[in-house]
């Protein structure tokens, strides 16, 4: 047989190898969901048709998305919470009529985009959640700002706030249009000569990094003077590409539980416990487009004018890793003020041993990194015996740390920060580890301590033992009033 014949047949022997492969882990995806997700209710299956989509022609401002968020909601009451077939028995479920999470998502503004509106504004700042969030994850942080005397507007990106399903067919650039939408509305609200800055969560912080890159060039985007982004999903594992094609038999009634990677009964008011497979291929699309953008634009040279960015991040973090934000954004922009604030893992000497060893590592190489366009400050326990904490400050290009003692420490039994704990202060009326007042009945979900067998309570008991808030918020707190531009 000739050569090239013989490196054809081999070729689509590979192919056919590889088709089955895919096949059978598609094939193998939907059996396990089948198998092991419960039946899917109504918040898993229903379109709202209200929701806001890139292509909608009659949405061209701010103004219309909150008017037609208005209608989106009103049609979330009545094809949902006022339907008693399609409504949850689950006591503590956020879709029961009447049950405090139900109370807490539809009679607070926090599933909605607000604003938050001072007498004489000093400039203004657009804030932007991540996914599965809804606008309540920045609600300490708003309020940071608006005690500066910033008008703040905190957008609810589409698919959120409402039900998990509306995850199930959103795309990122319906995200990023409602970013620009609320980014012009924004900086309008400044007023001229007066600073408009951003900020934004894990999704929200990608999504606002992207607009900032883009605002470089496009004259049209009013450009942030600062970004201050909090666990920023800037790189995410190659492994998420696999979403694009696990959930390719969810199209079958038998096989529709695999177009969700988790169905969890949804007891948060302001967090989707529910993932659908879709909204973990957006964001990874998301980000590699980011990825994309800030190649080019340091390819150009543009990324020297860029806003001053500020990063707030833990060490230990399951969705991104922090050399991921270190060598794919921050190294790549020219010095001009930037800043990482890292939280280390509590390192008192009684657990030592038993720290994991990525945290260890990632830290590492933060320290032995030389010559950083930007500042780091870590924040770490003073001493192995004490649970009292410190902020360690590298100047931009410095080699030298210079100590900075905290009135902070870790509280008993916390080990770590984590992704979705960073924007929350330990005081938060619901995720908080000693809540304090809120809007709404009590729910103070972040201070339940459960322990006990896997199977006892109805949600796994993992996700209620993960650290929901930040004992140390009083460091972002006073980063965002020292960095505000002067009046």
């Amino acid at each position: 047989m000739p050569p090239g014949r013989r490196l054809a047949k081999w070729s689509l022997r590979l192919l056919g190898l590889l088709a089955a492969g895919c096949a059978l882990i598609v094939l193998g995806f939907a059996i396990t969901t089948r198998a092991t997700h419960p039946k899917l209710s109504a918040w898993h299956r229903l379109r709202l048709h209200e929701e806001f989509h890139a292509d909608r022609a009659d949405i061209k401002s701010f103004e219309d998305y909150r008017r037609l968020e208005d209608r989106l909601f009103g049609e979330l009451r009545s094809r949902l919470l006022d339907d008693p077939q399609a409504t949850d028995s689950f006591a503590l479920g956020r879709y029961h009529p009447g049950s405090v999470p139900e109370q807490l998502a539809l009679d607070t503004r926090y599933n909605r985009s607000y604003e938050l509106v001072p007498a004489n504004p000093r400039g203004s700042v657009l804030l932007v959640h991540g996914l599965s969030d809804s606008p309540y994850s920045l609600r300490a942080i708003a309020q940071t700002f608006y005690s500066q005397g910033y008008d703040v507007v905190v957008l609810r990106l589409p698919g959120h706030g409402t039900i998990p399903a509306g995850l199930l067919d959103v795309d990122w650039r319906d995200w990023y249009s409602a970013v620009t939408l609320a980014a012009k509305y924004a900086a309008a609200r400044a007023g001229p000569g007066r600073p408009f800055l951003a900020g934004g969560h894990s999704t929200g912080a990608a999504l606002l990094t992207l607009y900032s890159v883009r605002a470089l060039e496009d004259t049209t985007l009013p450009r942030p003077q600062r970004l201050y982004l909090t666990s920023p999903a800037i790189g995410l594992s190659d492994f998420a590409a696999l979403s694009n094609i696990v959930s390719a038999l969810s199209f079958l009634p038998f096989f529709e539980q695999s177009a969700w990677a988790d169905v969890v009964p949804e007891y948060d008011p302001y967090k989707y416990n529910s993932f659908p497979v879709n909204a973990g291929k957006q964001i990874y699309r998301l980000t590699r487009q980011l990825q994309r953008e800030l190649k080019s634009a340091g390819d150009r040279g543009h990324l020297g004018d860029m806003p001053r960015v500020t990063v707030f991040q833990s060490i230990v973090d399951a969705t991104v890793k922090t050399t991921d934000i270190v060598q794919g954004f921050l190294a790549l922009l020219p010095p001009r003020g930037h800043e990482l604030v890292v939280f280390d893992v509590n390192r008192i000497d009684i657990l030592q041993g038993l720290i994991a060893q990525a945290p260890i590592e990632s830290l590492q190489r933060i320290r032995d990194a030389r010559d950083l366009p930007f500042r780091v400050t870590l924040i770490a326990n003073r001493a192995p015996g004490s649970r009292e904490v410190a902020a360690y400050v590298r100047e931009a290009g410095g080699q030298e740390l210079t100590v900075r003692p905290l009135s902070l420490e870790w509280p008993p039994g916390v080990v770590s920060l984590g992704h979705v704990a960073i924007p929350f202060p330990i005081d938060d009326p619901v995720y908080g580890l000693t809540p304090g007042p809120g809007e709404g009945p009590v729910y103070p979900l972040g201070s339940f301590a459960a322990r006990g067998e896997p199977g006892a309570l109805v949600v796994p008991l993992d996700k209620l033992a993960r650290l929901r808030c930040n004992p140390f918020f009083d460091v972002i707190r006073a980063k965002i009033v020292e960095s505000l531009p002067p009046d």
